[in-house]
């Protein structure tokens, strides 16, 4: 599995942590299943409209990888405030921070002793906000007239890409925590890109994701084990 996908993976299954509020988000935890074993998630609120997200990976002597990711609210709109990522690959060692200077429209990122600043460009989301964000747009489509596709831009490992995905329908997933009709998002990927990445959403869950699909030299496929929302 590539690195990058891992991350995007790890990140996305945030969207089980908003409320029923569509300007509103709750201290929640989140466990995912797959054949490797278990992810956690937990979200809790640092301050007011200010909040933290962590998630954790413990995958034994292969790898571990912890991420935090501090946000703000404002209306619907997530603010991505900063993000770092602490990952071992076997013995390989990897540290990632990125900074963001809303003022200034500066972000500032830095892997290993690599460091770069680039213009930021209004509405560009970081790794965990982008996924954060999609699903407040998701719960405010109408259901029955939905777009083609959605799009966002994406502050990731240094650089803001656009992003799109196809909304495709709706589909029965089973998952360890029940069935559940979900709505169908693929990411769009070039033609010389030989790789699949496929999300699906229920709407009885407030939209949680509840399962990912990646198919890239190896498939690797993520279901909704538990969700909790903590007082």
């Amino acid at each position: 599995m590539k690195i990058n996908f891992l991350l995007i993976l790890l990140t996305i299954f945030s969207f089980n942590l908003i409320s029923k509020d569509l300007s509103g988000i709750k201290a929640s935890r989140t466990i995912l299943s797959m054949d490797s074993g278990e992810m956690e998630f937990l979200i809790t609120k640092k301050e007011d409209n200010l909040w933290e997200m962590r998630s954790f990976v413990d995958g034994g002597r292969v790898f571990e990888r912890e991420e935090i990711s501090i946000f703000k609210l404002s209306k619907e709109n997530l603010i991505p405030l900063s993000h770092k990522i602490r990952m071992r690959i076997l013995f390989k060692k990897i540290r990632s921070s990125t900074s963001f200077d809303w003022e200034n429209l500066k972000a500032n990122y830095q892997e290993g002793k690599d460091k770069k600043s680039i213009q930021l460009i209004e509405g560009t989301l970081g790794p965990a906000t982008a996924q954060l964000q999609m699903r407040l747009d998701l719960r405010r489509l109408d259901l029955n007239s939905l777009p083609e596709k959605i799009k966002y831009l994406i502050f990731f490992r240094g650089e803001i890409k656009q992003r799109t995905y196809l909304l495709e329908g709706f589909e029965d997933i089973k998952t360890p925590l029940g069935n559940f009709k979900a709505l169908k998002l693929s990411r769009e990927f070039a033609p010389d890109e030989e790789r699949e990445q496929v999300y699906w959403f229920a709407p009885e869950l407030d939209f949680a994701v509840v399962r990912i699909l990646n198919k890239d030299r190896r498939q690797s496929d993520f279901l909704l084990k538990s969700l909790e929302i903590i007082d």
